[in-house]
């Protein structure tokens, strides 16, 4: 119960610091920097969703991205459709896109889903550069209106950070209550058995393809947002490389965790910049760090044995041996 409270206590002040920040920090470019992270952050909390709590390694999670945002660009530009409605929508198709994909991909193991997956971004990518009718081509859609709700406009970086931010903080809660639900223990069943998920009477192939849909929608209304806050679809957004890249967020944050996705996204995304010397040479940190983490904490930094359980295992083994030398020393005496 105090445990209960305490989480409880800390989610609420780390939101509260959360909605004060624009009102702490002045510049316009870290306010920028921010919302980029909570779009992302909503991306990697849905590849942990299907990667750390069902063990489908999906590597085109940009894919998804891209549809959402080119779906949003599409029906906002070319059709009209009010943000709320392509915002909706642009999940929706992202989802049913998911769907179909998963269930294609429901007999498919470990291996054979990521090459699956690599295709089906390779392929995305490629849609979006050559249907040029509907996607624009290489220049991509410009002119995509900011986010509107009942005639407010979130046209201003401080606006749209308080949008981001209650789209993730929704984001997370839904994802955290699918996790702790009946089909989050079916999600967590697969990835450590899938036989022995199968033999217990959950049907493996269903909840994949439910876990593939779900993280798909998340993942497309992320896209929808980014598209609406930068105004413009651009298909070398939507890389393999891309997708690599959210992938890493995930991973390093802690496979299995949903905190853990905050922190990996963070450290990615806002940690280089920080410094424009340290930004040149990132890609050489991020490669660095994940060779280490693979190495020493393959389940990220808050994953399973990650560095937060060890961290808790060495403070509990020191007050342990504490006890032991204050017990010996008691009976000395």
């Amino acid at each position: 119960m105090m445990d209960a409270m305490l989480k409880n206590k800390s989610r609420i002040l780390l939101l509260a610091f959360a909605l004060s920040l624009p009102m702490i920090i002045t510049d316009e470019y870290w306010i920028r920097i921010l919302n980029v992270f909570y779009t992302y952050a909503v991306v990697a909390l849905s590849i942990n969703l299907i990667v750390g709590f069902c063990g489908q390694l999906d590597m085109g999670r940009s894919a998804f991205m891209g549809l959402g945002a080119y779906c949003s660009a599409i029906l906002s530009v070319k059709l009209g459709v009010p943000f709320a409605l392509a915002f909706v929508l642009s999940g929706v198709f992202a989802g049913v896109t998911g769907a179909v994909l998963g269930f294609l991909c429901r007999k498919s193991t470990f291996d054979y889903l990521t090459l699956v997956t690599i295709g089906f971004n390779v392929i995305c990518q490629v849609l979006f550069l050559n249907w040029i009718p509907v996607t624009g081509g290489v220049m991509g859609i410009s002119r995509v209106p900011p986010p509107d709700f009942f005639g407010f406009t979130f046209d201003t970086n401080t606006r749209f950070y308080y949008l981001a931010l209650a789209f993730l903080v929704c984001s997370y809660a839904v994802i955290r209550r699918i996790t702790k639900s009946k089909m989050g223990r079916a999600f967590e069943a697969i990835r450590d058995d899938s036989v022995a998920a199968e033999y217990a009477g959950i049907n493996v192939q269903y909840y994949k393809i439910l876990n593939f849909t779900v993280g798909s929608v998340f993942t497309g209304l992320a896209g929808s947002l980014s598209v609406h806050y930068s105004q413009y679809a651009s298909p070398f957004n939507f890389t393999l490389d891309e997708s690599i890249y959210q992938l890493q967020m995930a991973i390093l944050g802690g496979l299995g965790s949903l905190p853990g996705s905050l922190v990996g996204t963070f450290i990615l995304v806002v940690f280089p910049e920080m410094s424009r010397a340290f930004y040149e040479y990132r890609l050489l940190f991020v490669g660095i760090l994940m060779v280490v983490m693979m190495l020493y904490f393959p389940n990220g930094l808050l994953g399973n044995a990650g560095v937060g359980e060890r961290l808790i295992g060495v403070r509990c083994r020191v007050a342990i041996r504490r006890q032991l030398k204050a017990g010996e020393r008691n009976g000395r005496q």
